[in-house]
C-alpha cells in the first residue's frame, strides 16, 4: 500500500508539472487549436433522445476518451467547466444527461409520438436502461469518433457520481460481456473508472454482482473520490476501495497496470457536488489517472478501426 502511495503520489507531481508548463506555454511541438464544445443528441433504441456535449480532442487517435455523467437529479451543465479543462488536457470528452435528467427527458414512440419522463416515477426495475440503453447509445457515438480517427475507443473511462457511479460500474461489466468474435470486437473497451461518492445502493439500484465480477476486481482501472466529511458515503466509498484493493494486492506485480486508487477530499460534499468543488480539485486526480496512469496502458490497447465489415 506504501508503494501504491508512493506512486500515486509521484505520478500527481508530475501532472502538476504538467499543468505549470502548458499555463506558461511550454507544451512541446505545434499548438492544435481546441474545437470549441459541440452539443449532440442520441436516440436509444427504446426512443429516448439523449442529450449531451462533446469536447472533441486534438490528439487524434491517442486520445482518451472520458464520459462524464452527473448524478441523480443533476445536469450535464455542471460538468461543463471540468469537461472544459479536461479537453485543454487533450481529453476526449462528453458530458451527458442519461434518461429523466436535465434536457434528457422525452421518449419518442414508434409512432412519432412524444411522451415525457417523470424521474419521480423510476422505479429500481428501470435503472437498468441507464446501462442497456443509454450508455450503449454514447459507446455508439463515440465509436463513430473512434472510426473518424479522432480518439482511441479501447481506452473509454467513464466518471459517474452516486447512482451514476454505479451504472458506470455495471456498463464494464457488461462491455467486457459481449461474446469476441473472430472478425469484430466487441466489447472489453472499458478501461477506466472514475467513481464520485460510490453507493453501496441507490433506490434499489446496485453493482454487487459488477464488483464480485473479474471485470472490476482484476480487468479495469479504478479511482475513486470521496469527501470525508460525509460519513456514509465516504464509508461506502472506502469500503469499495478496500475490497478491490485486497484482492489486486495478491498480485501486485500482475496487477500494476489495471489498479485501483482512492482519493479522500476534506469536503462534506459527495456526488457531483464534490466533482464540480473547485476547492477539492478532483481534475487533478482524473488527470493523473487519464494522462499518467491509462495514458501507460495504451501500448497494449493500441487505436484500431472499429468499423462493421457488414457496413
Amino acid at each position: 500500500m506504501r508503494l501504491q502511495t508512493l506512486s500515486l503520489f509521484v505520478a500527481m507531481c508530475a501532472v502538476l508539472v504538467l499543468d505549470l508548463s502548458l499555463a506558461h506555454g511550454q507544451k512541446p511541438g505545434t499548438k492544435k487549436e481546441i474545437p470549441p464544445p459541440e452539443a449532440f443528441n442520441v436516440t436509444t433504441k427504446d426512443g429516448v433522445i439523449l442529450h449531451g456535449t462533446y469536447f472533441a480532442s486534438t490528439e487524434g487517435k491517442t486520445a482518451i476518451p472520458v464520459i462524464m455523467i452527473p448524478g441523480w437529479e443533476r445536469s450535464q451543465n455542471d460538468l461543463i467547466v471540468l469537461a472544459d479543462a479536461m479537453q485543454k488536457q487533450g481529453l476526449a470528452v462528453v458530458t451527458v444527461d442519461l434518461r429523466g435528467h436535465g434536457a434528457s427527458k422525452t421518449i419518442q414512440g414508434p409512432g412519432g409520438q412524444i411522451t415525457e419522463i417523470d424521474l419521480g416515477r423510476v422505479r429500481s426495475s428501470d435503472f437498468d436502461t441507464f446501462v442497456t440503453q443509454d450508455l450503449e447509445a454514447i459507446k455508439s457515438f463515440l465509436m463513430e469518433e473512434n472510426n473518424k480517427g479522432k480518439l482511441n475507443i479501447e481506452m473509454l473511462t467513464i466518471v459517474g457520481c452516486d447512482y451514476s457511479a454505479i451504472a458506470a460500474m455495471n456498463f464494464a461489466l457488461q462491455d467486457w460481456s459481449w461474446p469476441i468474435l473472430p472478425a469484430i470486437k466487441q466489447g472489453q473497451d472499458v478501461k477506466g473508472l472514475v467513481l464520485i461518492s460510490p453507493p453501496k445502493t441507490f433506490k434499489g439500484f446496485n453493482a454487487n454482482m459488477a464488483i464480485q465480477s473479474p471485470v472490476i476486481k482484476n480487468q479495469v482501472s479504478i479511482m475513486i473520490i470521496a469527501g470525508d466529511q460525509d460519513r456514509t458515503s465516504f464509508s461506502d466509498a472506502k469500503r469499495l476501495f478496500s475490497s478491490i484493493d485486497k484482492i489486486r494486492q495478491k498480485s501486485f506485480t500482475e496487477a500494476k497496470d489495471r489498479t485501483v486508487f482512492f482519493a479522500a477530499k476534506p469536503s462534506p460534499l459527495e456526488g457531483t457536488a464534490l466533482l464540480a468543488d473547485p476547492r477539492a480539485n478532483c481534475l487533478k486526480d482524473i488527470l493523473f489517472f487519464t494522462k499518467v496512469h491509462l495514458q501507460d496502458l495504451q501500448a497494449n490497447d493500441p487505436w484500431t478501426d472499429r468499423s462493421s465489415p457488414l457496413n
